[in-house]
């Protein structure tokens, strides 16, 4: 986050997701005693803090000293913004900050019943286990590696899931509706494959393709993986592959055009992605179906 900032002899690494929802922010230091951090900007907004090392600091809210004496790896911490939090940080880390604006909250209120969703019932400095959220932040971990290959619908899968189970488990409300059970509409299945055809660089948020099947993106992804049995993103994923494979078989574009052509970063991402998915490389794929 903007409030670490590297000092002369001390070397901070970041990565950092600004998709969707929920921004995803890696930090990791491998030396102790950083010191304190800037101070925060008062917002409407909330930062989750998921260890993936052991962690130990001093922390204080408001002026007061909060009793934490350490985060253990895959645990979280949650911050309002709307206080004003001091840290010291004593040990090395290795953490993923999720920022998640109240607005975001809002946006979920369609899910839930009429008591808005507004507040989390965490206590300030929590060292909480959640097998959820740190399953959804060991998700995320490869596309921080690489966050020009990450997918946006992926990302924003994530996101909605964390906050999502945030509301839902930590929130003041509870959800209105069942999960849905029928599936997509026929026409709403249609017009959203549609859709992620025409982005497959994926560069489309989840809330718009629910804008235009008439759901809210929680309903919609929940929805859409009953109709094909998977997310959105690994949809997309696959139809990805599926375009390359017939590109390959039936055109003599190059590795680099079909890359481009269907939504890859680049060739190396091109080639990564096929060879997970076929177990060859495209280059030897192509050859091997024309010899």
């Amino acid at each position: 986050m903007e409030y670490i900032r590297p000092k002369e002899d001390t070397t901070v690494y970041s990565s950092v997701l600004n998709q969707g929802m929920v921004t995803a922010t890696r930090i990791t230091r491998s030396a102790p005693n950083f010191g304190f951090v800037d101070q925060h900007v008062t917002e409407d907004a909330f930062m989750l803090s998921v260890q993936l090392k052991d962690y130990h600091g001093d922390l204080w809210v408001d002026g007061k000293k909060v009793d934490f004496p350490a985060s253990h790896k895959g645990n979280f911490t949650l911050y309002d913004y709307n206080r004003i939090w001091q840290a010291d940080l004593k040990s090395a880390f290795d953490c993923v900050n999720f920022y998640l604006p109240r607005s975001a909250l809002v946006a979920l209120e369609e899910d839930f019943g009429s008591r808005k969703v507004e507040n989390f019932n965490v206590l300030p400095g929590a060292d909480i286990a959640d097998n959820t959220i740190r399953g959804l932040t060991e998700a995320l971990l490869p596309a921080l590696e690489n966050p020009a290959q990450a997918s946006r619908l992926f990302v924003d899968h994530v996101g909605l899931a964390l906050a999502m189970h945030m509301a839902a488990t930590y929130g003041t409300a509870e959800l209105r509706a069942p999960a849905p059970t029928g599936g997509l509409a026929p026409w709403q299945l249609k017009r959203a494959m549609a859709i992620m055809d025409s982005k497959l660089d994926g560069d489309i948020p989840i809330a718009v393709i629910a804008q235009f099947c008439g759901l809210s993106p929680s309903y919609f992804t929940r929805a859409f993986k009953i109709s094909t049995g998977m997310p959105p993103h690994k949809w997309l994923l696959k139809r990805k592959v599926e375009k390359a494979t017939n590109l390959l078989r039936t055109t003599r574009m190059s590795l680099s055009e079909i890359a481009v052509d269907c939504g890859f970063v680049d060739q190396s991402h091109f080639t990564r992605v096929f060879s997970k998915a076929i177990g060859a490389a495209p280059g030897q794929w192509r050859k091997s179906i024309n010899s």
